[in-house]
């Protein structure tokens, strides 16, 4: 089989040196030039377009400097190598890379054996981490001699055993050096696709070990103290608390573990979060947070990491009915068909028949019933009067059988269906409203970014990059770009103001950076375009 060459993006101001280091890149290296960008803003454009495992950049660039290109790649592609082209030795330079975990340095001017040496060294530590991440057998092996199995059953018995079971595992977990009392702690239930290749419960089991793997392997490297153990049909992890920034931080390698798994296993992974809890008593408390999230995730269509404090503030009620017919009504009507859900119903129907005779038998199960109904459209955000045309315990009582419960249960259960189906974009789309709304509002402050609109909004990164990708076929950087250049094209027609003036009413601290914006934007510089459209 034909090894597949890396993939590789050269980023350099100057046309001779570009040009020089991709002819002395041949596939004889193992590596591919696939784009060549003069500046940052351009090599984002050819990052995304073309995944890359190894962006080779100058570190002095106009616009943004190869440290603040590494910074984005960092965050926003935390699977791609950065390696720097430089002429310059500042100690401030070195550190930062440092910081940065670079993967290597090319010193200018630049030879023939320097560039060979470079590639050589990067191929090896390339094939190593190719090589840990997609062989099974070596994950499941250090899997196996990071955390015993004893942990892991420990753990599990926490959680299905009974209240007063639980002290004892919770004793060993201690006198194995495992401790929740000493800091707070997030809960992560993490689920995972399960495509038509993974069907045998052997090569499933094998991929979840692979998944945890990787994922420990990225809390280790962000050296975030923490414990794994796998548990039902997923993964449980729990994070201790770190820094002041730990819920910024955290949200940062939690989408860092669903790029990584998606990249190196192809398979994607699902993430519902707890709130913060502290000791061994909150463990199944923090569980049943993370659980909910994540069973709410597709119905909230609100990403692939769902924090259950992001979920609507209405909390499901406990209801009286049986918990797995609770379930099947609550998935049938988020996920199943209008035939499916009858179904439900008339099951319901049927043993609901056989058990009552009377209607004064019957009242509680209408209760119960009305509480499913009034839980499912709080969490919806619906309105049930509307909805139900009056109050929902004036037509309670006006029922005289079994029969007219369910012929109207089932009415009102097919609507508020039919309204989950049409609500599911539409509380998306209100955050995205929220965010542009946002950026029109502040564009003019040079400061802006998505960091700074989440953190007003209350949302996570990964979920606004999410909307803007889906709704707005764009980035959120791209988005911002253009509302300034619409916003200057108005002041370069309508005002006699300076074009610096206008960069600088438009956000732009750089007014050479406002001009290469516009005309890639519109095609031609802002002094042109004022000239074109003040031309009688």
């Amino acid at each position: 089989m034909e090894e597949e060459l890396y993939k590789m993006i050269l980023v350099d101001d100057e046309d001779e040196v570009r040009g020089r280091i991709s002819s002395k890149i041949s596939e004889e290296t193992g590596f591919s030039i696939v784009g060549t960008a003069g500046n940052g803003y351009d090599a984002l454009e050819l990052i995304e377009k073309h995944s890359p495992h190894v962006v080779l950049s100058d570190i002095k660039m106009p616009f943004i400097d190869g440290i603040e290109l590494a910074r984005i790649i960092k965050r926003d592609f935390p699977t791609i190598r950065v390696a720097f082209i430089t002429g310059y030795d500042e100690f401030d330079y070195a550190r930062e890379a440092i910081e940065l975990k670079v993967s290597g340095y090319l010193t200018k001017p630049l030879t023939q054996n320097d560039i060979s040496r470079f590639l050589t060294k990067l191929k090896i530590d390339l094939d190593r981490e190719f090589k840990e991440k997609y062989n099974m057998e070596i994950l499941k092996a250090r899997y196996e001699s990071s955390l015993p199995m004893v942990i892991d059953n420990y753990f599990t018995s926490c959680l299905v055993s009974s209240q007063s079971g639980r002290g004892e595992d919770i004793e060993n977990l201690k006198k194995h050096g495992i401790s929740l009392d000493d800091s707070d702690y997030l809960l992560s239930f993490i689920k995972i696709e399960r495509r038509e290749s993974y069907w045998d419960v052997i090569e499933f089991e094998k991929l979840k070990l692979s998944v945890r793997s990787v994922i420990n392997s990225i809390l280790e490297r962000h050296t975030f103290d923490h414990y794994s153990f796998m548990f039902s049909d997923g993964i449980v992890i729990l994070v201790k608390e770190k820094g002041k920034f730990f819920l910024r931080d955290i949200d940062s390698v939690y989408y860092e573990m669903v790029k990584m798994t998606e990249k190196f296993l192809s398979v994607q992974i699902d993430m519902g979060v707890s709130n913060l809890h502290r000791e061994f008593s909150q463990l199944y408390m923090a569980y049943e947070e993370a659980g909910k999230a994540i069973g709410y995730s597709k119905f909230l269509n609100t990403g692939r990491i769902v924090y259950i404090n992001q979920l609507e503030n209405s909390k499901p009620k406990v209801l009286s009915l049986k918990e797995n017919d609770i379930k099947n009504i609550e998935y049938n009507v988020k996920f199943g068909s209008e035939r499916e859900l009858r179904n439900v119903i008339e099951s319901l129907r049927l043993s609901a028949v056989k058990d009552s005779e009377t209607i004064t038998n019957y009242r509680p199960y209408i209760i119960n019933m009305m509480n499913v109904i009034v839980n499912f459209s709080d969490s919806i955000g619906a309105d049930l009067t509307e909805i139900i045309g009056g109050d929902i315990f004036q037509k309670m009582v006006q029922f005289s059988s079994m029969e007219q419960l369910f012929d109207w249960v089932q009415s009102v259960l097919i609507r508020l269906r039919e309204l989950n189906l049409k609500t599911k974009m539409s509380n998306s789309q209100k955050l995205l409203d929220s965010a542009v709304k946002y950026i029109h509002s502040h564009y003019r402050d040079p400061g802006i970014s998505m960091e700074t609109v989440c953190e007003d909004l209350g949302i996570s990164i990964s979920y606004m990059s999410l909307l803007f990708k889906k709704h707005k076929e764009t980035t959120f950087v791209k988005y911002l770009t253009s509302v300034r250049i619409e916003k200057a094209k108005e002041l370069l027609k309508l005002t006699g103001d300076r074009i610096v003036e206008i960069a600088g009413q438009c956000g732009f601290n750089d007014v050479y950076y406002f001009s290469h914006c516009f005309k890639k934007y519109m095609g031609l510089s802002p002094k042109k375009y004022r000239e074109e459209k003040n031309t009688p």
